[in-house]
């Protein structure tokens, strides 16, 4: 059940970003507005002291990244740390969806991502000695998008 409401509020977000950054980087409104998901998701869900906010944030900023496809790369610097920050969480499921989001976020930026690597590879040899199988197994599947 919170799986399908952080899912739906992540395809309302994508279609949001979608929206402002089909409008371009002429657009005054449209980088501010971005801006601004990313923060509220970084700050008040990806550090919240609740797990489920922490698992919405990372699903929340998948969606921006998958939302601005090609300009994603222009947002790294804003998408990246409270993803990085969250393999290091307590709770594995929100290891699990840092991942996830990670994977997301490659997928579109793709060898714009090469800039973080070292912090990538980093998070990605933690997420390597995790003990819960699910966080080690969506580490695998990451490490092979960052080889591709």
């Amino acid at each position: 059940r919170s799986y399908d409401k952080r899912k739906n509020a992540a395809l309302e977000i994508e279609t949001m970003i979608r929206t402002y950054a089909a409008r371009g980087i002429n657009d005054a409104t449209a980088y501010p507005m971005i801006m601004s998901v990313i923060g509220v998701l970084s700050k008040d869900f990806c550090t919240s002291m609740n797990a489920n906010y922490r698992k919405g944030g990372l699903i929340g900023i998948a969606a921006v990244s998958i939302g601005l496809m090609s300009i994603a790369s222009n947002y790294l610097d804003h998408l990246l740390p409270p993803v990085l920050l969250c393999f290091d969480d307590p709770e594995s499921r929100v290891r699990y969806y840092a991942c996830e989001s990670l994977y997301n976020i490659v997928k579109v930026a793709r060898t714009h991502i090469l800039k973080y690597f070292n912090q990538i590879f980093d998070g990605l040899c933690k997420l390597f000695a995790d003990v819960d199988l699910n966080v080690k197994n969506g580490a695998n599947l990451l490490d092979r998008l960052v080889k591709d």
